[in-house]
């Protein structure tokens, strides 16, 4: 995947600029904001990963406020704040609030893009995991009722008979449904199925459970 789009946001263009160009030294491209307004209306818009190195303390919105913002539009995101001020209990509620990390400056350059590095590569697992799940569920909307049903009982462990005997149907006429929804979930095998599944396991349960 192509790197995650990777945003500053910080009141002082003195500081989203020297961000930038660190960034840049090691071929890391960054879209910098000065407002957090305008940075919150940007990223309601945006599409793929998104990784935001953020400032605690701005005019109009703190950074604790933005990153309340950023987990409900985009809770998939990684934030990492990059701060002057060292206030324990703050990094503490950030970090509950799910930040990825909690810089206090001055920092180690190479620690920086380290963490930034690895905040990327969150940023991109949970894209995908995000892109997994929403996909499987639009294949599951495409499925039949009967398929639906059909669909549970396998995932539920049951073979095309013990289907039958419940469903009240042939072996045969299982085995038909279950080859369109192998189809339609785009998968080979009840293993892939399996797996598939498990990408929205906690958003639904079969409907036998």
């Amino acid at each position: 995947m192509r790197q995650p789009n990777l945003f500053l946001v910080d009141d002082e263009p003195d500081v989203t600029n020297s961000l930038r160009w660190l960034l840049e030294s090691v071929g890391l491209t960054a879209t910098a904001f000065n407002l957090p307004q305008q940075f919150l209306r940007f990223l309601a818009t945006c599409s793929g990963p998104c990784c935001t190195i953020l400032d605690l303390r701005m005019p109009g919105l703190t950074g604790i406020e933005v990153l309340e913002r950023v987990t409900s539009l985009r809770p998939d995101a990684s934030v990492v704040f990059l701060t002057g001020h060292s206030d324990v209990p703050t990094a503490v509620r950030a970090m509950k609030l799910g930040a990825f990390d909690f810089l206090v400056k001055p920092f180690n350059p190479q620690s920086f893009l380290e963490c930034i590095n690895r905040a990327c590569k969150q940023a991109q697992d949970e894209y995908e995991l995000v892109y997994r799940r929403r996909c499987t569920q639009e294949a599951l909307a495409r499925l039949t009722s009967r398929e639906r049903q059909i669909f549970d009982c396998v995932i539920g462990g049951m073979s095309s008979k013990e289907i039958g005997r419940v469903l009240h149907i042939s072996p045969k006429t299982v085995d038909v449904h279950r080859a369109s929804i192998m189809k339609k979930m785009g998968v080979a095998s009840t293993r892939e199925l399996n797996q598939k599944f498990q990408a929205v396991a906690g958003d639904r349960q079969p409907a036998h459970a």
